[in-house]
C-alpha cells in the first residue's frame, strides 16, 4: 500500500515538478465555421448542411509542451436526404453535440505566439427538432491545430482548424425514417471539419 502511494506521488512529480511554474489553467469560448459535410445512403446521398458552430473548452497545462483539454460544441444544421427511393429530398432540422477530452501539443515560438497540434476522444450526439428520426450517441474522434497569440498574461485570442469524426457503422437507418427506404450504406462516416476562433482568459499562472 505504501509502495503504491508512493508511486501516484512521486510520477506526478517526475512529469511536472520541473515546469511547475509553467502551470496555467485556460477557459476559451469559441465561434466559428462548419463547412457540409456529405455521405452515401442507400440510392443516393445524405448530407449535413454548412453552419455556425458554438463551443466551450477549458485546459489545463503541467507545463510549456503539454495541454490537458476537455470541450464541449455545439452545430446546429439542416440534414439533408437525397435518394431514388423518395420522392423529393427529405430535410429536418438537427443538433450535433460534441463533449470530447484529449491531449494538446504546445509548440511556443515567442512569449506571445504558441502553435498546437492534438488529438481528443469523446461521444458525439445527433439530436433532432420535432422529428420522428431516432436520436443517435456515438463515440468520436478528433484532431485540431492552430495558433494562440496572448496579448497579456491572462488574454488571448485562439485561432484553430477542427476535423471531428463521428465513427457510424450501422446496417440499419442512421436517422431518417427507416420507413423511407434511407438506410446506411456500407461503412458511412459523418466529417464536419470546422474553423474556429476563440476568446482565450487564463484563470491561474
Amino acid at each position: 500500500m505504501k509502495k503504491s502511494l508512493s508511486l501516484y506521488l512521486i510520477i506526478p512529480a517526475l512529469l511536472f515538478g520541473g515546469h511547475a511554474g509553467a502551470q496555467t489553467f485556460e477557459i476559451t469560448p469559441t465561434t466559428g465555421y462548419t463547412f457540409s459535410s456529405q455521405f452515401d445512403i442507400t440510392g443516393g446521398t445524405g448530407k449535413l448542411e454548412g453552419g455556425v458552430n458554438w463551443g466551450l473548452s477549458a485546459g489545463y497545462t503541467p507545463n510549456e509542451f503539454m495541454e490537458f483539454e476537455i470541450s464541449y460544441n455545439y452545430f446546429g444544421t439542416d440534414a439533408r436526404a437525397s435518394s431514388v427511393y423518395l420522392v423529393e429530398d427529405e430535410v429536418t432540422k438537427a443538433n450535433l453535440h460534441f463533449l470530447m477530452g484529449g491531449v494538446n501539443m504546445l509548440f511556443p515560438a515567442t512569449e506571445k505566439v504558441t502553435f498546437f497540434g492534438g488529438l481528443k476522444i469523446g461521444a458525439a450526439s445527433l439530436l433532432f427538432k420535432d422529428s420522428p428520426n431516432v436520436d443517435r450517441t456515438r463515440f468520436s474522434l478528433g484532431f485540431q491545430a492552430g495558433m494562440r497569440y496572448y496579448v497579456s498574461e491572462r488574454i488571448g485570442f485562439r485561432l484553430q482548424g477542427t476535423l471531428l469524426l463521428p465513427i457510424v457503422s450501422e446496417g440499419g437507418s442512421l436517422w431518417w425514417n427507416p420507413n423511407t427506404g434511407t438506410n446506411v450504406s456500407g461503412w458511412s462516416p459523418i466529417v464536419p471539419v470546422s474553423m474556429n476562433a476563440g476568446l482565450i482568459i487564463r484563470l491561474q499562472q
